[in-house]
Protein backbone atom coordinates (compact mmCIF):
# COMPACT_ATOMS: atom_id res chain seq x y z
CA UNK A 1 0.00 0.00 0.00
CA UNK A 2 0.87 3.45 -0.55
CA UNK A 3 1.64 6.33 2.36
CA UNK A 4 -1.89 7.81 0.91
CA UNK A 5 -3.83 4.39 1.35
CA UNK A 6 -2.09 3.88 5.08
CA UNK A 7 -3.50 7.47 5.72
CA UNK A 8 -7.14 6.58 4.69
CA UNK A 9 -6.66 3.37 6.73
CA UNK A 10 -5.86 5.82 9.71
CA UNK A 11 -8.61 7.90 8.84
CA UNK A 12 -11.17 5.09 8.72
CA UNK A 13 -9.80 4.06 12.43
CA UNK A 14 -10.48 7.32 13.52
CA UNK A 15 -14.11 7.18 13.46
CA UNK A 16 -13.92 4.86 16.19
CA UNK A 17 -15.76 5.95 19.63
CA UNK A 18 -13.74 7.37 22.24
CA UNK A 19 -14.35 8.34 25.74
CA UNK A 20 -15.89 12.14 25.95
CA UNK A 21 -14.39 11.67 21.99
CA UNK A 22 -11.34 12.84 23.32
CA UNK A 23 -9.66 10.83 20.14
CA UNK A 24 -6.66 10.08 22.14
CA UNK A 25 -4.80 7.87 19.44
CA UNK A 26 -2.12 9.15 17.14
CA UNK A 27 -0.63 6.91 14.53
CA UNK A 28 3.00 6.33 12.99
CA UNK A 29 2.87 5.26 9.00
CA UNK A 30 6.02 2.82 8.66
CA UNK A 31 7.67 0.98 6.11
CA UNK A 32 5.53 -1.88 6.63
CA UNK A 33 2.31 -0.93 8.55
CA UNK A 34 1.26 1.86 11.33
CA UNK A 35 2.38 2.03 15.25
CA UNK A 36 -0.27 3.24 17.57
CA UNK A 37 0.45 5.58 20.01
CA UNK A 38 -1.36 7.26 23.26
CA UNK A 39 -1.15 11.02 23.30
CA UNK A 40 -1.21 11.37 26.81
CA UNK A 41 -2.57 14.87 27.20
CA UNK A 42 -5.86 13.62 26.30
CA UNK A 43 -6.28 11.78 29.43
CA UNK A 44 -9.35 12.68 31.72
CA UNK A 45 -8.11 12.64 35.33
CA UNK A 46 -10.96 12.93 37.03
CA UNK A 47 -13.84 10.82 34.55
CA UNK A 48 -10.95 7.77 33.94
CA UNK A 49 -8.11 8.08 36.67
CA UNK A 50 -6.42 4.47 35.61
CA UNK A 51 -6.55 5.10 32.04
CA UNK A 52 -9.29 2.32 31.71
CA UNK A 53 -11.68 4.65 29.12
CA UNK A 54 -8.15 5.28 27.53
CA UNK A 55 -6.53 2.09 26.51
CA UNK A 56 -10.65 0.98 25.76
CA UNK A 57 -10.85 3.67 23.18
CA UNK A 58 -7.17 2.96 21.41
CA UNK A 59 -8.78 -0.63 21.37
CA UNK A 60 -11.39 0.40 19.34
CA UNK A 61 -9.02 2.48 17.14
CA UNK A 62 -7.06 -0.42 16.40
CA UNK A 63 -10.48 -2.65 15.86
CA UNK A 64 -11.29 0.55 13.25
CA UNK A 65 -7.72 0.15 11.46
CA UNK A 66 -8.51 -3.44 10.64
CA UNK A 67 -11.68 -3.23 9.80
CA UNK A 68 -10.79 -0.38 7.11
CA UNK A 69 -7.58 -3.14 5.71
CA UNK A 70 -10.59 -5.29 5.68
CA UNK A 71 -12.29 -3.48 3.66
CA UNK A 72 -9.23 -3.36 1.08
CA UNK A 73 -8.79 -7.06 1.29
CA UNK A 74 -6.32 -6.58 3.77
CA UNK A 75 -5.57 -8.79 7.33
CA UNK A 76 -3.69 -7.29 9.72
CA UNK A 77 -0.98 -8.48 12.12
CA UNK A 78 -1.29 -6.33 15.66
CA UNK A 79 1.56 -6.60 17.94
CA UNK A 80 1.29 -4.81 21.61
CA UNK A 81 3.59 -3.18 22.75
CA UNK A 82 4.52 -1.61 26.18
CA UNK A 83 4.76 1.87 26.75
CA UNK A 84 7.98 3.89 25.60
CA UNK A 85 7.75 6.13 22.62
CA UNK A 86 8.57 10.25 22.57
CA UNK A 87 7.25 12.85 24.69
CA UNK A 88 3.52 13.31 25.44
CA UNK A 89 3.18 9.81 23.60
CA UNK A 90 2.99 6.16 24.69
CA UNK A 91 3.28 3.43 21.83
CA UNK A 92 0.43 0.72 22.26
CA UNK A 93 0.40 -1.29 19.27
CA UNK A 94 2.05 -1.87 15.36
CA UNK A 95 0.21 -3.26 12.99
CA UNK A 96 1.80 -5.04 9.84
CA UNK A 97 -0.77 -5.58 6.82
CA UNK A 98 -1.10 -9.11 5.54
CA UNK A 99 -3.94 -10.70 3.35
CA UNK A 100 -5.62 -10.91 1.02
CA UNK A 101 -8.66 -11.31 3.60
CA UNK A 102 -12.34 -11.19 2.82
CA UNK A 103 -14.42 -7.26 4.14
CA UNK A 104 -15.33 -7.69 7.55
CA UNK A 105 -19.40 -7.36 7.26
CA UNK A 106 -19.06 -4.92 9.96
CA UNK A 107 -17.16 -2.63 8.14
CA UNK A 108 -19.90 -1.19 6.11
CA UNK A 109 -21.62 -0.03 9.33
CA UNK A 110 -18.40 2.26 10.10
CA UNK A 111 -19.66 5.52 8.34
CA UNK A 112 -23.33 5.67 10.01
CA UNK A 113 -22.22 4.65 13.32
CA UNK A 114 -22.49 7.25 15.77
CA UNK A 115 -23.76 8.01 19.31
CA UNK A 116 -27.41 9.17 19.27
CA UNK A 117 -28.33 11.05 22.26
CA UNK A 118 -31.80 12.13 21.39
CA UNK A 119 -35.36 10.50 21.87
CA UNK A 120 -35.53 7.47 20.11
CA UNK A 121 -39.02 6.15 18.24
CA UNK A 122 -41.60 5.22 21.33
CA UNK A 123 -40.25 1.38 21.01
CA UNK A 124 -42.96 -1.02 19.62
CA UNK A 125 -43.15 -4.93 20.66
CA UNK A 126 -41.37 -5.45 17.80
CA UNK A 127 -38.42 -3.29 18.65
CA UNK A 128 -37.64 -5.10 21.63
CA UNK A 129 -37.83 -8.95 20.08
CA UNK A 130 -35.51 -7.62 17.39
CA UNK A 131 -33.55 -5.95 20.17
CA UNK A 132 -33.78 -8.88 22.69
CA UNK A 133 -31.80 -10.62 19.47
CA UNK A 134 -28.59 -8.57 20.24
CA UNK A 135 -27.77 -11.05 22.89
CA UNK A 136 -24.78 -13.05 22.69
CA UNK A 137 -21.24 -13.77 24.52
CA UNK A 138 -20.41 -10.42 26.31
CA UNK A 139 -23.78 -8.64 25.45
CA UNK A 140 -26.94 -9.05 27.99
CA UNK A 141 -30.12 -7.38 26.92
CA UNK A 142 -32.79 -5.96 29.69
CA UNK A 143 -35.91 -5.23 27.53
CA UNK A 144 -38.61 -5.66 29.85
CA UNK A 145 -40.59 -2.25 30.27
CA UNK A 146 -40.30 -2.35 34.18
CA UNK A 147 -36.89 -3.44 34.06
CA UNK A 148 -36.12 -0.07 31.72
CA UNK A 149 -37.85 2.01 34.22
CA UNK A 150 -35.82 0.63 36.63
CA UNK A 151 -32.77 1.15 34.78
CA UNK A 152 -34.14 4.76 34.37
CA UNK A 153 -33.43 5.37 38.19
CA UNK A 154 -30.67 3.76 38.55
CA UNK A 155 -29.01 5.11 35.85
CA UNK A 156 -30.28 9.11 37.36
CA UNK A 157 -28.45 8.12 40.87
CA UNK A 158 -25.16 6.81 39.48
CA UNK A 159 -25.56 10.22 37.27
CA UNK A 160 -25.91 12.40 39.84
CA UNK A 161 -23.11 10.67 42.38
CA UNK A 162 -20.44 11.91 39.52
CA UNK A 163 -21.87 14.72 38.47
CA UNK A 164 -21.82 16.47 42.01
CA UNK A 165 -18.07 15.85 42.61
CA UNK A 166 -16.55 19.03 41.16
CA UNK A 167 -13.84 17.93 39.74
CA UNK A 168 -15.80 15.49 37.24
CA UNK A 169 -18.05 18.52 36.26
CA UNK A 170 -15.56 20.37 35.56
CA UNK A 171 -13.69 18.39 33.73
CA UNK A 172 -16.50 16.60 31.46
CA UNK A 173 -17.95 20.64 31.08
CA UNK A 174 -14.27 21.45 29.55
CA UNK A 175 -15.00 18.64 26.93
CA UNK A 176 -18.19 20.14 26.11
CA UNK A 177 -18.65 22.60 23.10
CA UNK A 178 -21.96 24.41 23.64
CA UNK A 179 -21.94 27.15 20.91
CA UNK A 180 -20.80 26.65 17.06
CA UNK A 181 -18.31 29.27 17.92
CA UNK A 182 -16.37 27.36 20.17
CA UNK A 183 -13.16 26.41 18.25
CA UNK A 184 -13.34 23.05 18.60
CA UNK A 185 -16.59 22.18 17.76
CA UNK A 186 -16.34 20.12 14.90
CA UNK A 187 -12.73 19.02 15.85
CA UNK A 188 -13.25 16.71 19.08
CA UNK A 189 -15.25 16.42 22.79
CA UNK A 190 -18.64 16.55 22.54
CA UNK A 191 -20.55 19.54 20.81
CA UNK A 192 -24.55 20.61 21.53
CA UNK A 193 -25.67 18.87 18.27
CA UNK A 194 -24.09 15.06 19.15
CA UNK A 195 -26.52 16.14 22.66
CA UNK A 196 -29.23 16.86 20.96
CA UNK A 197 -29.03 20.02 22.65
CA UNK A 198 -30.90 23.23 20.77
CA UNK A 199 -29.13 26.44 21.20
CA UNK A 200 -31.34 27.53 24.73
CA UNK A 201 -30.77 23.60 26.05
CA UNK A 202 -26.87 24.36 25.26
CA UNK A 203 -26.89 27.76 27.20
CA UNK A 204 -28.61 25.92 30.13
CA UNK A 205 -26.40 23.01 30.75
CA UNK A 206 -23.55 25.12 30.65
CA UNK A 207 -24.92 27.30 33.61
CA UNK A 208 -26.75 24.54 35.33
CA UNK A 209 -22.88 22.65 35.24
CA UNK A 210 -20.70 25.90 35.60
CA UNK A 211 -21.52 28.59 37.68
CA UNK A 212 -25.44 27.82 39.08
CA UNK A 213 -24.61 24.23 39.91
CA UNK A 214 -23.78 24.82 43.58
CA UNK A 215 -27.01 27.17 44.09
CA UNK A 216 -29.35 24.63 42.42
CA UNK A 217 -27.87 21.83 44.05
CA UNK A 218 -28.32 23.58 47.46
CA UNK A 219 -31.82 24.54 46.50
CA UNK A 220 -32.67 20.61 45.66
CA UNK A 221 -32.93 21.76 41.52
CA UNK A 222 -29.95 20.47 40.05
CA UNK A 223 -30.70 16.84 40.47
CA UNK A 224 -33.83 17.13 38.32
CA UNK A 225 -32.03 18.82 35.84
CA UNK A 226 -29.16 16.00 35.07
CA UNK A 227 -31.70 13.20 35.14
CA UNK A 228 -32.95 11.42 31.62
CA UNK A 229 -36.31 12.43 32.67
CA UNK A 230 -37.62 8.56 32.20
CA UNK A 231 -36.63 8.60 28.60
CA UNK A 232 -34.87 5.10 28.69
CA UNK A 233 -38.16 3.45 29.70
CA UNK A 234 -39.32 4.20 25.77
CA UNK A 235 -36.60 2.87 24.49
CA UNK A 236 -36.16 -0.66 22.64
CA UNK A 237 -33.51 -1.92 25.08
CA UNK A 238 -30.71 -1.41 27.33
CA UNK A 239 -27.55 -3.69 26.17
CA UNK A 240 -24.99 -4.81 29.09
CA UNK A 241 -21.73 -5.37 27.39
CA UNK A 242 -19.31 -7.46 29.77
CA UNK A 243 -16.12 -9.09 29.31
CA UNK A 244 -14.04 -11.61 31.10
CA UNK A 245 -13.31 -10.22 34.98
CA UNK A 246 -8.68 -9.16 34.91
CA UNK A 247 -9.03 -8.48 30.35
CA UNK A 248 -7.49 -5.83 29.09
CA UNK A 249 -9.02 -2.87 28.37
CA UNK A 250 -7.26 -2.76 24.97
CA UNK A 251 -9.44 -5.70 23.87
CA UNK A 252 -12.23 -4.94 25.95
CA UNK A 253 -12.27 -1.68 23.43
CA UNK A 254 -11.82 -3.87 20.09
CA UNK A 255 -15.32 -6.16 21.15
CA UNK A 256 -17.18 -2.80 22.52
CA UNK A 257 -16.71 -1.64 18.85
CA UNK A 258 -17.76 -4.57 17.36
CA UNK A 259 -20.65 -4.35 19.56
CA UNK A 260 -21.64 -1.06 18.74
CA UNK A 261 -21.57 -1.90 14.94
CA UNK A 262 -23.45 -5.19 15.45
CA UNK A 263 -26.32 -2.69 16.98
CA UNK A 264 -26.37 -0.64 14.01
CA UNK A 265 -26.38 -3.42 11.40
CA UNK A 266 -29.51 -4.40 13.51
CA UNK A 267 -30.85 -0.98 12.58
CA UNK A 268 -31.01 0.48 15.99
CA UNK A 269 -28.90 3.97 17.05
CA UNK A 270 -27.02 3.70 20.21
CA UNK A 271 -25.64 5.64 22.83
CA UNK A 272 -23.41 5.06 25.94
CA UNK A 273 -24.60 4.95 29.44
CA UNK A 274 -21.48 5.38 31.42
CA UNK A 275 -22.89 5.89 34.55
CA UNK A 276 -24.56 2.09 34.78
CA UNK A 277 -21.19 0.34 34.15
CA UNK A 278 -18.96 3.10 36.39
CA UNK A 279 -20.76 3.38 39.14
CA UNK A 280 -20.36 0.62 41.70
CA UNK A 281 -23.92 0.52 42.96
CA UNK A 282 -25.53 0.72 39.46
CA UNK A 283 -22.86 -2.03 38.31
CA UNK A 284 -23.78 -4.39 41.00
CA UNK A 285 -27.29 -4.07 40.44
CA UNK A 286 -27.45 -4.26 36.63
CA UNK A 287 -25.28 -7.64 36.65
CA UNK A 288 -27.59 -9.24 39.06
CA UNK A 289 -30.67 -8.13 37.08
CA UNK A 290 -29.05 -9.16 33.95
CA UNK A 291 -27.36 -12.26 35.90
CA UNK A 292 -24.01 -11.85 34.31
CA UNK A 293 -21.84 -14.12 36.20
CA UNK A 294 -19.15 -13.14 38.76
CA UNK A 295 -16.29 -13.67 36.53
CA UNK A 296 -17.37 -11.15 33.79
CA UNK A 297 -17.29 -7.80 34.55
CA UNK A 298 -19.75 -5.20 33.17
CA UNK A 299 -17.73 -2.80 31.09
CA UNK A 300 -20.31 -0.50 29.59
CA UNK A 301 -24.10 -0.30 28.29
CA UNK A 302 -26.08 1.25 25.83
CA UNK A 303 -29.65 2.50 25.32
CA UNK A 304 -30.85 2.12 21.64
CA UNK A 305 -33.66 2.56 19.64
CA UNK A 306 -34.50 3.62 16.36
CA UNK A 307 -33.51 6.59 15.40
CA UNK A 308 -36.51 9.05 13.74
CA UNK A 309 -36.27 10.06 10.28
CA UNK A 310 -33.39 12.63 9.77
CA UNK A 311 -29.94 13.35 8.97
CA UNK A 312 -27.17 11.74 11.15
CA UNK A 313 -25.15 14.65 13.13
CA UNK A 314 -21.86 15.10 11.80
CA UNK A 315 -18.80 13.47 14.10
CA UNK A 316 -16.34 15.78 15.35
CA UNK A 317 -13.27 14.65 14.20
CA UNK A 318 -9.64 15.83 14.30
CA UNK A 319 -7.80 16.45 10.49
CA UNK A 320 -5.95 13.95 9.88
CA UNK A 321 -2.49 15.50 9.66
CA UNK A 322 -2.85 16.37 13.58
CA UNK A 323 -3.51 12.01 13.64
CA UNK A 324 -0.72 11.43 11.82
CA UNK A 325 2.32 11.56 13.57
CA UNK A 326 6.65 11.77 12.54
Amino acid sequence: MTREDMAALVAEAALAPSVHNVQPARWRIDDDGATLFEDLSRRLPAADPTGHDAAMSLGAAAEGFCLAASRATRGVRVERLQGGGETGLRRTAHFALSGPVEPDPLAEWVDRRSSFRGGFEKASPADRDAATALVGDDAAILADPATLRAVDRHLDEASWRFMREDPFRRELLSWMRLSRGHPDWARDGLNADAMAMGPIAARGAGLVLGPMFGWLARAGLAKPLVSEGGRIAKDAAVVLFHRPVGEDPFDSGRKFYRLWLRIEAAGFGAAVLAALADDPEANAWAKHVARIPQDRRLVSAFRLGRRPAGPITARARLPIDEVLIG
